[in-house]
């Protein structure tokens, strides 16, 4: 179902939940899908990170001691990559949908995704010009619409971490290892003026829904990738939270179209 490819144009799709609360995190959320015809469970949150004072070299990151945040954020580089995304939606401590992904970043998104709520399985692909749903797994139907969104900065949290050290010496939380992978954690509380320097689909979404604010824990690689994020917030009493593990990274990949209605 995927293969790797150069760079090329993408784009996106958007998540429709059954409450006003799982809509405000969906809308938060709007990154995840999966890769190729092998989807499995999304993962639990990854567990507590430890402190550490030195790096170690893991995998893709060129891990270094760095201990300043801002040089890893400066370090981001700009070419498209693919990336797996677990995600859990969680409404009043009850998990409400899980999603696993895989996706293109750094360029107009595409990627394929399923949402598990309940019992029920969705699976998403996105394309360069369409994207498709299908409902109930391999029995299900494939269904075509049209592009919702394309603004690849919102999936890959990139733009949070600048605003979350503007914040000052209290978003810096220290250099950790999670998984084995050095990580800087960063966190504070963004309002809506925060998020609309984020961009102005971010603080929309949030103020859309009630909500004036989020609380944002992200932690990134010294090569400036979000790894791992997690993102609360409340509106109406109703408590939202949402986790991110972002993971095998590599080049950018095609997403076929399925087929649709036996076409």
């Amino acid at each position: 179902m995927r293969r790797p490819v150069r760079p090329a144009g993408v784009a996106t799709s958007a998540t429709t939940a059954t409450t006003a609360a799982a809509g405000a995190a969906a809308a938060l959320l709007l990154l995840t899908g999966c890769s190729g015809g092998n989807l499995s469970a999304p993962a639990a949150p990854p567990a507590a990170a430890t402190p550490v004072a030195t790096s170690t070299a893991v995998g893709t990151p060129t891990a270094r001691p760095e201990v300043d945040p801002a040089a890893a954020v400066a370090r981001a580089g700009k070419e498209p990559y693919a990336v797996s995304v677990r995600s859990t939606i969680e409404i009043d401590g009850e998990v409400f949908m899980d999603i696993t992904s895989r996706q293109n970043h750094n360029t107009l998104y595409t990627g394929r995704q399923e949402r598990h709520i309940g019992g029920r399985t969705t699976e998403i692909v996105v394309t360069a010009d369409a994207e498709y749903h299908r409902v109930g797994g391999p029995s299900g139907t494939w269904t075509r619409s049209s592009l919702r969104f394309n603004d690849t900065a919102e999936y890959d949290l990139a733009g949070y971490a600048p605003v979350l050290l503007s914040l000052g010496p209290e978003a810096r939380k220290g250099v950790e290892t999670r998984d084995g992978v050095l990580v800087h954690h960063l966190g504070g509380h963004l309002d809506l003026d925060r998020l609309g320097q984020v961009s102005a689909r971010a603080r929309s979404d949030a103020e859309s829904e009630g909500a004036t604010g989020i609380d944002l824990d992200q932690w990134i690689d010294v090569d400036g990738r979000t790894r791992y994020a997690e993102k609360r917030w409340t509106e109406g009493g109703t408590t939202a939270l949402v986790t991110m593990a972002f993971s095998d990274y590599g080049p950018p990949e095609v997403f076929d179209s399925p087929i649709v209605n036996g076409a």
